[in-house]
């Protein structure tokens, strides 16, 4: 006998169910049913409400992992998916070929990292990410993930620009014979007092 932890899980719109932080096919779960998930040490099992196992999938290497076969994917565009790649377009021209690329490549499942995408702009200016997007379309390289390093590496060296230099004097900083009076009387041995 196997030992296994169970839990249970609703597949989300994308076919999906989410066991520590990656993401495993359900299919043919329907989309908001809720499954039972069995967790081996090396493998996973996905089980419907009468005890069927629907799936079974080796553990991913790493978080934030998609399962998947190619016939799991699921093209169809949602309301949603059609208004992320409109907001991708807003950014800049290299955004939205990333963003279709990025759709095309995953499907829905890639809706996250559409939101992740598409909300860049609340911490980098939109030219900057326009840009990074532009040179991962051109080397090929489809991840949310290298975007958001590649724009941090970036930012970098802009963030050591604005630090204040030390300062040595001032109406707020003492005399050093002060600071030497202070340790001189305060560290004297009971042998020297």
């Amino acid at each position: 006998m196997r030992y296994f932890t169970q839990g249970t899980r609703t597949v989300d719109d994308s076919g999906f169910v989410q066991v520590s932080a990656s993401y495993y096919a359900a299919l043919p779960a329907a989309p908001a049913s809720t499954v039972t998930v069995r967790v081996y040490d090396r493998e996973i099992e996905i089980i419907d409400a009468a005890g069927q196992i629907l799936r079974r999938h080796e553990i991913a290497p790493r978080k934030g992992t998609f399962t998947m076969d190619a016939s799991d994917r699921l093209f169809n565009p949602s309301r949603e998916t059609a208004r992320l790649l409109s907001k991708a377009e807003r950014i800049g021209p290299g955004t939205a070929a990333f963003a279709q690329h990025l759709f095309a490549r995953l499907g829905r499942p890639g809706q996250r990292a559409l939101y992740g995408l598409t909300n860049l702009v609340r911490t980098y200016p939109c030219a900057d990410i326009d840009a990074v997007c532009t040179r991962l379309v051109a080397a090929e390289c489809f991840s949310y993930a290298a975007v958001k390093r590649a724009l941090g590496r970036a930012q970098a060296p802009r963030a050591g620009t604005g630090t204040a230099s030390l300062t040595q004097s001032g109406p707020a900083i003492r005399a050093i014979t002060e600071y030497q009076d202070f340790w001189d009387t305060h560290t004297l041995s009971p042998e020297t007092a």
